[in-house]
């Protein structure tokens, strides 16, 4: 017998004569009934499955978005990290380039870039110096 779905299977009783009906017909329409009651309870176990799998997939994307977040943030800290050096670079490479002129002496180079006496702490290191 092929299995037919039930709106063909209620087309099918509804074209028939009013004549009564046979056991078996009555039993092949429950078997049929059956069979696609027990298809569609398979078809929304496996919409459930899918559900769950791709409830699963959606946290587990959540979850590395967030850790992208926090990876930016990482980066955004070392960049402002990177900028500060890069100033303090360029202050120490002015300062050397003075040092290096020769044309300008030591006296002069000294006013413009070592703190005056009064304020030189011997325990402070040439970074305060460079700002």
């Amino acid at each position: 017998m092929t299995r037919k779905t039930l709106s063909d299977l209620v087309k099918q009783e509804a074209q028939k004569p009013d004549e009564p009906e046979s056991v078996d017909s009555t039993l092949e329409l429950e078997g049929d009934v059956e069979a696609i009651a027990s298809k569609l309870k398979d078809v929304e176990a496996e919409s459930k499955h899918r559900e769950d799998a791709l409830h699963s997939e959606i946290n587990r994307l959540k979850e590395e978005i967030l850790d992208q977040k926090k990876h930016i943030a990482n980066l955004q800290v070392e960049l402002g990290q990177t900028d500060k050096i890069k100033q303090e670079y360029a202050e120490a490479k002015a300062v050397i380039l003075k040092l290096t002129e020769p044309s300008q002496t030591i006296a002069q180079v000294e006013r413009v870039t070592l703190p005056t006496t009064q304020n030189f702490n011997g325990d402070s290191d040439i970074g305060s110096w460079l700002g």
